[in-house]
């Protein structure tokens, strides 16, 4: 396998999971014409770009809005600078700080997903919620961004066949050159609780390449009532143009099957280096 085939190879296997979602990340401005939706609670509409302004009404998470235009006013909101954005909510109009509107909503079923983000220290987190359409109360985790630059991308499934949560939720980085990682988490939603499950590794480099992937029940490579877990990493000698054939190659894969016991991946993927013994 050549080096551009092997940087597809891996590049293909994180595009299962990415494919048909929307390019999130720091950078992110809505356009006018938008819809958008808002990803803080009890949020005030405000009269004018500004905090200190009168409040026209108090709006909700999820609450649906049109983006009328981007104003030239910016306030940094946990730790982030965004735009204030001219809006439309049912009959009023008004202006919220972009920083209080979900980067985007997914939706599956009567569960919806908003999108913020926060930065303390230099290090940037994602803020995942989930709200039920029955629902007033939402869910959210709190997660440090892995990736390699502020790029990511949303999906929410069902359960996939697994049976003790009701929903998954994949936040898979987006690498913006070779040797980023393009890995990502897992989030599982089981009506109570949204759970941080796993954090992914995948990406390449010069002569080395790692993947880490998840499958479930529901999967092609799916095993009823198990989680799937594979690791494979290998080797390849460098060679002078991307499309030349390295002069040697060796690869290796682990494959475990898992199960979610007790709102944890049991046994645990990650210590199985120290326990090749095999005594789960």
């Amino acid at each position: 396998m050549n080096k551009l085939l092997l940087i597809l190879f891996i590049s293909f296997s994180n595009f299962i999971y990415a494919q048909d979602c929307e390019y999130l990340g720091i950078d992110k401005e809505f356009e006018n014409g938008d819809i958008a939706y808002l990803f803080g609670d009890n949020v005030r509409l405000r009269k004018a770009p500004s905090f200190e302004a009168e409040a026209l009404a108090i709006l909700k998470i999820g609450n649906c809005l049109e983006v009328l235009e981007k104003s030239n006013v910016k306030t940094t909101f946990k730790g982030i600078e965004s735009p204030w954005y001219k809006v439309k909510y049912k009959n009023e109009v008004g202006y919220i700080l972009g920083g209080l509107i979900s980067l985007t909503r997914v939706k599956n079923n009567n569960l919806s997903c908003f999108i913020g983000l926060e930065k303390m220290d230099n290090k940037l987190y994602i803020l995942t919620r989930v709200l039920s359409d029955a629902k007033t109360t939402y869910f959210e985790n709190r997660s440090a961004f892995l990736g390699d630059n502020n790029g990511f991308c949303l999906k929410l499934f069902d359960n996939k066949g697994l049976q003790e949560i009701s929903n998954i939720i994949y936040i898979n980085y987006i690498p913006e050159s070779g040797g980023a990682n393009s890995g990502g988490y897992y989030l599982f939603f089981d009506t109570k609780k949204l759970h941080k499950v796993i954090e992914l590794t995948s990406g390449n480099d010069i002569g080395i390449w790692e993947s880490e992937q998840l499958y479930f029940p529901n999967d092609s490579l799916g095993v009823k009532g198990k989680i799937i877990y594979i690791i494979e990493e290998g080797e390849f000698s460098d060679s002078e143009t991307e499309e030349s054939e390295p002069d040697w190659e060796k690869s290796s894969k682990i494959k475990l099957k898992l199960k979610w016991v007790d709102n944890k991946l049991t046994p645990n993927p990650k210590t199985f280096e120290n326990n090749q013994d095999g005594n789960w």
